[in-house]
């Protein structure tokens, strides 16, 4: 099988999704960990669509990112990812989820928080933009191009709002090159920011 196929056949898979079937189970964060919004939640699944970003991307240690949000109804995590949706009849769109949720049994086998430093109005600023971007209900960006701001997948999502409110590019320019595709940024090229520490992370 040439590199073209096998890298069609691994992308196939995100959009097939498979996940295994058990009884889910919420995860808890401990007391311990003090979140703000603008924190960078990390994590990778057993599903075959984090095995395909783990096959194209050998050096990753999470397959997935999103961002903690605080709202009127607790912390939360916006993101954008596929086959998560209610019912067949929905659209992939931007989620905005407990973080019990989001590193919920049957979606992360590890995961973690990572944090940008970051001042008090720059944490608002990114609070505001995310909740207004929510609002507008953008579906999940199955073209995978960084450069539109209609749709989005998760780490285009990240690197967008970070960019477009305060000017900083996550990425520090990395990104992957695939046949077929435009210029992806996989999670690497967002965890590989020097800025970035870790507040807390399960295995």
């Amino acid at each position: 099988m040439n590199r073209v196929s096998t890298f069609l056949l691994l992308i196939s898979l995100i959009f097939t999704g498979c996940h295994k079937k058990v009884t889910p189970v919420e995860y808890v964060l401990p007391d311990t960990v003090q979140l703000q919004s603008g924190d960078l939640a990390f994590r990778t699944g057993i599903s075959k669509e984090s095995r395909a970003v783990t096959t194209l991307d050998r050096n990753s240690i999470y397959t997935h990112v999103g961002m903690v949000v605080w709202t009127d109804d607790g912390w939360r995590v916006l993101h954008a990812v596929p086959n998560e949706r209610a019912s067949k009849q929905e659209e992939d769109s931007v989620k905005l989820e407990p973080i019990g949720t989001f590193f919920r049994s049957d979606r992360a086998e590890k995961g973690g928080i990572y944090r940008y430093p970051l001042t008090p109005k720059d944490t608002q600023q990114l609070r505001e933009h995310a909740l207004a971007l929510y609002a507008r209900h953008p579906l999940f960006d199955n073209l995978f191009d960084a450069q539109d701001t209609i749709a989005f997948y998760c780490t285009e999502l990240v690197y967008f709002l970070y960019l477009q409110e305060l000017q900083i590019d996550l990425s520090e320019g990395r990104r992957h090159n695939l046949p077929l595709y435009p210029d992806l940024i996989f999670c690497t090229d967002v965890s590989r920011n020097s800025k970035l520490q870790e507040v807390w992370s399960f295995h």
